[in-house]
């Protein structure tokens, strides 16, 4: 659990504005001792986007034809609506599970987002939250 907690430890640090962010990725696994995370990802909405680049207290990263934001540990998605994803950032924000004062996409849209992705590493995450997801399902 001592992982989980460094997902909160790192998102407070960067005193983000709540109602423009959500965590995304693997996070929310860490939070709920389901599996450690190497990072944090994070969604933002476009305003808070421009405004985190332009501070130049950012890392630019190209990949997938989009600039991503990294410093640290936390990586800053530029957007979520892919091709693949038609979810918005602010779609995913406004149904956020929060923990801890964190918002966090909820488990169901991390298999929606995780799946559009289509990578083999996320495989063993859709096993792993479904049976989180039902064994609360039973109670």
């Amino acid at each position: 659990m001592s992982r989980a907690m460094n997902v909160i430890a790192e998102v407070k640090k960067l005193d983000l504005p709540l109602g423009q962010y959500v965590v995304i990725g693997s996070g929310i696994m860490a939070r709920l001792g389901l599996r450690e995370a190497n990072d944090v990802d994070i969604a933002v909405t476009p305003d808070l986007y421009a405004k985190l680049r332009a501070s130049g207290e950012w890392e630019e990263e190209e990949r997938y034809g989009k600039i991503f934001l990294k410093k640290e540990a936390v990586e800053i998605n530029p957007q979520l609506d892919w091709e693949s994803y038609p979810t918005t950032a602010e779609e995913a924000i406004a149904s956020a599970t929060i923990i801890d004062g964190i918002p966090f996409m909820n488990l169901n849209e991390l298999v929606r987002f995780k799946r559009a992705l289509g990578r083999a590493k996320d495989l063993p995450d859709f096993i792993i939250i479904e049976e989180y997801l039902a064994g609360r399902a039973r109670g």
